[in-house]
């Protein structure tokens, strides 16, 4: 009943801020040899079809290739990542222990309510959003829920990537952080890293965030919030290290602002094109 009721206010929420967002689009100026193009006019929205198909490979490669064009600041940010990482994985022992020692009956009737938003919850939203906007034939509700699918096959599949070569021992039935297998062995103790809940709740929470946190600068605090969540339920379930879940919550997160990065340059390469058309 709980997963029903949050499933159908996230809808509610999608169609109202639809409504509010979508009814009017600014009109870019044009030069004096082309008449006005309407932002509208600019804009990419999918459909699933080859091209939306297609465009999920596309957006694959260019995630791969970005460090190939990173500029300082990326190169920053991939710093704080690393450099929490370490801080992270040297404390991890303890984060265990410290989980472990604060277990009650209360905390875990919470934390069972919000883990499922992990590899539960998330999914079915996203589904959720594309069918009500083919239902209502709304665009652009429709256009963000294959937004919101695309970033998640593009994070699950380097995240499942990185989980098949990086065999890190779960704290379940591992006391030592730092217990690995050989790359792709199918020992099941040893799919730790990074943490998939993590990743996918991320992935999700931060779809929202491109699409609605514009315009209602409270949606970013929300949906991260529900990430963060998430990410400590899989620590007080013994279930992944800190740093598993901090790799897989920042995972999720870049990889699905590349993927809406690289919309924005087609639009823009739309735009582009419009203007140089005779």
């Amino acid at each position: 009943m709980g997963f029903r009721l949050i499933f159908l206010l996230l809808v509610i929420f999608s169609f109202r801020v639809q409504a509010q967002s979508g009814s009017s689009l600014p009109v870019i100026p044009a030069d004096s040899n082309h008449t006005n193009i309407k932002a509208g006019d600019t804009l990419v929205r999918y459909r699933i079809n080859g091209v939306y198909l297609g465009s999920i490979w596309q957006d694959l490669k260019y995630t791969v290739a970005r460090p190939a064009h990173w500029q300082k600041k990326d190169y920053i940010r991939l710093g704080v990542v690393a450099g929490v990482t370490g801080v992270l994985l040297a404390g991890d022992y303890g984060t265990k222990q410290f989980f472990v020692r604060h277990q009650s009956n209360f905390v875990t009737s919470v934390t069972d309510q919000i883990e499922p938003f992990g590899n539960a919850y998330s999914p079915y939203i996203v589904a959720g959003m594309y069918v009500a906007g083919v239902i209502i034939k709304d665009r652009n509700l429709e256009h963000g829920g294959l937004m919101a699918a695309k970033s998640l096959i593009i994070s699950t599949a380097i995240y499942a990537t990185l989980k098949s070569i990086v065999r890190r021992g779960r704290p379940t039935y591992y006391d030592s952080p730092f217990s690995f297998n050989a790359p792709f062995s199918k020992d099941k103790h040893h799919t730790s890293f990074p943490s998939g809940h993590s990743l996918t709740v991320m992935t999700v929470a931060t779809a929202f965030a491109e699409l609605y946190g514009k315009d209602h600068p409270w949606v970013p605090w929300v949906s991260y919030g529900i990430a963060g969540l998430t990410g400590a339920t899989r620590l007080y379930e013994n279930r992944h290290w800190s740093s598993d879940v901090w790799v897989g919550l920042a995972l999720g997160h870049f990889v699905t602002k590349s993927v809406f990065r690289h919309h924005r340059e087609l639009e823009h390469k739309k735009a582009l094109q419009l203007r140089m058309a005779p």
